[in-house]
């Protein structure tokens, strides 16, 4: 029978002992986390309210939260640190969010009952009408998209738990006999509010009995979304040695400059998830080279975070894997659909049909074997004026292995060539850059070549509205806010090869000439 939430008590105590969580000053046992959990359910359960938020850094009691939100059936709502303020205040609006449970103390609040969290009642208007949730709603993940505000995706606790319940039987086997010898840890250092960590990286773990490390933004090497710390993560997986870890290919890139430089850091993974936006094959050929057990998936929010995933004992480089074991996958006219355990619907909107197929919107293609492989976005399309179509999102994954490169992205949709928008590492490196971009090119069919180079500086983030939640770039707002340089690139004439490069500004056209002269 199917379990109505991700993890009950039995679920927990049945490892009694054996240490769940650690902050690196407080660590917490199955016994202890259970206890606290129940502790918080009993009192979230006294109260009238119904709609929760949870908002803070990544810590032990966030989890504790999340856990006891789901055993008292309330709705929760994980509010992303790294949205801006009026996303955040139009989701608690959207929601009619009425206690938002706080993991740091902020004017106002007041102490829970269990350490390390708080909560403040959010006033309710009385002309303000509780939006329609679907009647099976838990949790409520907001996930900016492209354009507009954020938009609720309602996840019921029992489509989460069957997502768990796939997780557990794909991977269960991989970790069962290692977990018996030794307690396996996972160092989660994506936000807790992104919902491919808090199900892959909170509730796996724990089903399965390993010890999650979870530290504040300020020690854990990863701020907001996008902010590294190089340093302080290669102490952190120094000092405490994981076994697993789920990455962005972002951060699997940082990891691979990490383990070049400490070679030995490789020899305690033995799982890696890398997802959230395509994965250039030669990153996972770099991170095979450094003997990282790296293995790509594929999700989406309203399938509960994961769809498909590769295993060490099934694993098919240039692939995102095999459907978990509660999902169907079909490829509709080029473009993946799928059916299963999937969201309620949309906060606001009616539910969706739940026998009915989801177009996910990205383009990918079946094997006779089962394999998904991704081909990119179909609204990301790019066609030039010679009528060529082109994913940026391939060629996104190429320039991210250019290490003078910190960010890319690529347009010239009904151009006549390709430009890219890039982030440089620094000014410093910019004779490399045009070297790298130049043997990039080479490697390219002429179609696909970059052309013309604008070089921002300004890193995208979901800051200045740029990023997703899940750090995929938000292409409608980058291009209107640099519409005006993009379209003054198309009047150059690059004839080699060799890109042009086009500073935005006059310090970096300082910069620029002074690099390469």
């Amino acid at each position: 029978m199917a379990k109505s939430v991700p993890l009950d008590f039995p679920s927990l105590r049945q490892f009694a002992d054996r240490p769940a969580l650690t902050d690196g000053q407080h660590s917490l046992s199955y016994q202890q986390l259970a206890a606290q959990v129940s502790q918080l359910a009993n009192w979230l359960q006294q109260l009238p309210a119904q709609r929760f938020a949870i908002s803070g850094p990544n810590s032990i009691s966030w989890i504790i939260a999340d856990l006891a939100l789901a055993v008292s059936d309330k709705i929760c709502v994980p509010l992303p640190r790294f949205f801006s303020a009026a996303q955040q205040a139009y989701m608690l609006d959207t929601a009619a969010i009425e206690i938002v449970l706080e993991t740091e103390p902020l004017a106002g609040s007041i102490a829970s009952t269990v350490p390390g969290l708080w909560y403040r009642q959010v006033p309710q208007s009385s002309t303000h009408e509780v939006p329609t949730f679907p009647i099976s709603s838990g949790k409520v993940t907001f996930t900016s998209g492209t354009t507009g505000n954020p938009k609720g995706v309602c996840l019921s606790w029992a489509q989460q738990a069957a997502t768990l319940a796939g997780l557990v039987k794909a991977l269960g086997a991989e970790f069962s006999a290692e977990a018996q010898q030794q307690q396996l840890r996972h160092y989660c250092l994506l936000p807790l509010s992104t919902l491919l960590e808090n199900q892959a990286g909170v509730y796996l773990p724990l089903a399965l009995g390993q010890q999650i490390i979870v530290l504040n933004e300020s020690l854990s090497g990863l701020s907001g979304s996008s902010k590294l710390d190089l340093a302080q993560l290669a102490q952190n997986l120094a000092q405490y040695q994981p076994h697993s870890l789920i990455l962005t290919p972002q951060l699997l890139q940082a990891l691979l400059l990490i383990c070049q430089q400490q070679p030995a850091l490789a020899a305690s993974f033995r799982f890696i998830a890398v997802g959230g936006a395509h994965c250039a094959p030669a990153l996972l050929a770099q991170a095979a080279q450094l003997g990282l057990p790296v293995y790509q998936g594929y999700g989406l929010s309203e399938a509960g975070s994961v769809l498909a995933l590769n295993l060490p004992a099934v694993n098919r480089p240039g692939s995102v894997g095999k459907a978990l074991p509660h999902i169907q996958l079909r490829i509709n006219a080029g473009q993946i659909e799928v059916k299963g355990q999937l969201y309620a619907g949309y906060l606001g909107e009616a539910p969706r049909d739940a026998d009915s197929w989801l177009a996910t919107g990205d383009l990918g293609q079946l094997d006779s074997e089962g394999y998904l492989k991704i081909d990119g976005r179909s609204k990301q399309l790019l066609i030039s004026s010679f009528g060529r179509n082109i994913s940026p999102e391939w060629l996104e994954a190429e320039l991210q292995l250019c290490p003078a490169i910190a960010q890319a992205m690529v347009c010239g949709d009904a151009k006549p060539w390709l430009s890219a928008l890039i982030v440089p590492r620094s000014a410093r490196q910019l004779t490399e850059l045009s070297t790298q971009l130049q043997a990039l090119n080479a490697r390219l069919p002429d179609y696909a070549q970059i052309r013309t180079v604008l070089l921002l500086n300004e890193p995208f983030s979901s800051q200045n509205q740029q990023l997703t939640d899940n750090g995929r770039l938000r292409r409608q707002h980058i291009l209107a806010r640099y519409q005006q340089p993009i379209e003054q690139l198309y009047h150059l004439t690059p004839t080699t090869a060799e890109p042009v490069l086009v500073p935005l500004n006059q310090e970096h056209r300082d910069e620029l000439l002074s690099a390469i002269n």
